[in-house]
């Protein structure tokens, strides 16, 4: 029978705790130590001394999971010991703490937060670095905030250039061009081809616009202090490939080189011209909602790629199902599912609810495996979206949070020292 002599009293952060000798078997270091007050978390270390006492380790809801992990670091215990039951909110805690780090880091490299770290003691990489918060921070100050909206001005004109062109209200009267022509025996003869020219009002546009991204892009890389980096930045790939039909069209242009008729020329520069859309993409840094969208589908990979394989299975069962359904009746026409690799449509289509009704089955049994094929696509709706949706939450409450904080600077390889306290 234990007596007083064996209890042992512990001041844990102003909370007193009591308990025999014995029951701190599993932690002697403790015991060895010559003052039994520790500064540390109350409420954790009840869980623990729980677990010594009945070998079951049950972690407290109200604490965070990084405290949680930095307190059993402290006391000798291991997380293998965690039991199922708070393991899991253990696990969505460290991971959620991961997720945000990943978040502000993935950030910084996309919104290429770069500062000038040691050259600031010269004056003028101070200016370089004052350029280049006012190119790519729209909250550095006033006139960054009045260029990131004259910014956002270039971007839709460039984008309603873009798709005005294709309307007939744009579109201007072919003109009979004679363009140079080399014959077999190289003689050169003189072809009348007709070209469509630009409307005026949109090559102005093209003009300007092309202009005004050239020398933003060339700025900005004249004041960025990492050259490699900035040309390996995603946004900056996407402003140089937006920036290539223009580009190609001026090139074309110099050499005398005429996309007419069913030139592959013609068709390589329509091909190029179409890359001018991902100029919408620029909005990023000025709307961070849209950043986080594209980012939760980066982040949600691993459920789009299970929800990606429930449906190639979903699209194999239903369409061999249809198929076979279909053909009791209508052998041989088979006019709506001629074969089942036919039918992968008609299944994608059922199982997303979209329902075109181009093709549908007209059999009773048809009925009763199409019916399954929408039950289907909803559960399989239903079981993935809410997880794209909880990550965006998550993204998009940390992102409002933190706006009000300045980023951080992102650190050159060179740069390892220790920060200062």
């Amino acid at each position: 029978m234990s007596t007083s002599n064996d209890k042992v009293v512990f001041n844990i952060g102003g909370t007193k705790f009591e308990t025999y000798k014995s029951t701190l078997r599993r932690i002697p270091q403790i015991i060895e130590h010559g003052d039994y007050f520790f500064d540390r978390d109350p409420n954790v270390f009840k869980s623990v001394l729980q677990y010594l006492r009945t070998g079951q380790l049950h972690l407290p809801s109200s604490t965070c999971g990084s405290a949680i992990k930095t307190e059993l670091e402290f006391w000798g215990v291991e997380e293998s010991t965690i039991e199922d039951c708070c393991w899991l909110n253990y696990n969505s805690w460290s991971q959620t703490l991961d997720n945000l780090k990943k978040l502000e880091k993935d950030r910084q490299v996309t919104m290429g937060s770069i500062r000038h770290e040691k050259q600031l003691i010269r004056k003028s990489r101070r200016y370089l670095n004052n350029g280049w918060q006012f190119l790519n921070n729209p909250n550095w100050n006033l006139w960054s905030k009045i260029y990131g909206a004259i910014s956002v001005i270039f971007v839709f004109l460039s984008i309603f250039s873009y798709v005005a062109f294709t309307h007939e209200y744009f579109q201007v009267q072919p003109l009979d061009e004679l363009i140079p022509n080399t014959t077999a025996d190289n003689s050169s003869q003189w072809t009348s081809e007709k070209m469509v020219p630009v409307h005026p009002l949109l090559f102005t546009i093209d003009c300007v616009c092309f202009i005004f991204f050239l020398l933003e892009i060339i700025v900005r890389f004249v004041c960025c202090p990492y050259k490699v980096r900035f040309c390996t930045r995603p946004m900056n790939i996407i402003d140089f490939l937006a920036l290539l039909p223009d580009v190609v069209a001026i090139c074309a242009s110099w050499v005398g080189v005429f996309p007419v008729g069913d030139s592959g020329l013609k068709t390589f520069i329509l091909l190029v011209r179409v890359m001018r859309v991902l100029r919408i993409f620029r909005l990023m840094r000025f709307f961070p909602g849209l950043w986080l969208l594209f980012y939760t589908l980066k982040a949600s990979i691993n459920e789009l790629l299970l929800m990606l394989l429930f449906v190639i299975i979903g699209m194999l069962v239903f369409s061999s199902l249809i198929y076979y359904a279909e053909e009791r009746e209508n052998f041989p026409k088979r006019e709506n599912f001629p074969s089942i690799p036919q039918a992968f449509w008609w299944a994608i289509i059922t199982m997303t609810t979209v329902g075109y009704g181009d093709v549908s089955p007209v059999t009773n049994l048809g009925y009763l495996v199409g019916s399954m094929t929408a039950i289907s696509g909803l559960l399989l709706i239903g079981f993935t979206v809410p997880v794209l949706v909880n990550n965006f939450i998550l993204y998009y409450n940390h992102t409002q949070l933190s706006r009000s904080v300045p980023v951080l600077p992102l650190k050159s390889p060179e740069q390892t020292t220790s920060p200062k306290f």
